[in-house]
């Protein structure tokens, strides 16, 4: 059985080999991210996972300087509008490496705060979340 980062590095690779762009790689990150939200508001509340998300964007931000804005104007819990915008305009290999790394960072800083198998069972939803195709076509923005 896969944990939630596998889940997660599945779905981006799965849009990366389906030729996605980076417009669709930041919709489908951007459905990953409110899956997220939805799964740990309810614990941590939105503040909290908002902390978390401008916690990683710190992180990865010196590795990806078109970052740096999002950080910058990522303060509105479960507004992930900046980061979709911003990986829209890379390439689809940096947006794609850009959105890993900040998922991964968040997983991880989730992990250190409340232990491996409590973030797991808590991101279990997100496992039965369409990631890739149906998601990238939802049309919430």
């Amino acid at each position: 059985m896969q944990n939630a980062k596998q889940v997660i590095q599945s779905a981006l690779t799965q849009l990366s080999t389906d030729g996605a762009d980076a417009s669709r790689i930041a919709r489908g990150t951007v459905a990953i991210l409110h899956a997220i939200d939805a799964a740990l508001a309810p614990i941590i509340s939105q503040r909290g996972v908002a902390a978390l998300y401008q916690r990683s964007l710190f992180l990865v931000r010196p590795g990806f300087p078109w970052l740096v804005a999002v950080y910058e104007g990522a303060l509105v819990p479960g507004d992930f509008s900046s980061l979709q915008t911003a990986l829209s305009g890379q390439s689809a290999e940096d947006a794609k490496l850009g959105t890993t790394a900040l998922l991964n960072t968040f997983h991880d800083l989730l992990s250190g705060l409340i232990g491996a198998s409590l973030t797991e069972r808590l991101l279990g939803s997100i496992c039965d979340t369409p990631t890739s195709s149906d998601a990238v076509q939802d049309n919430h923005s």
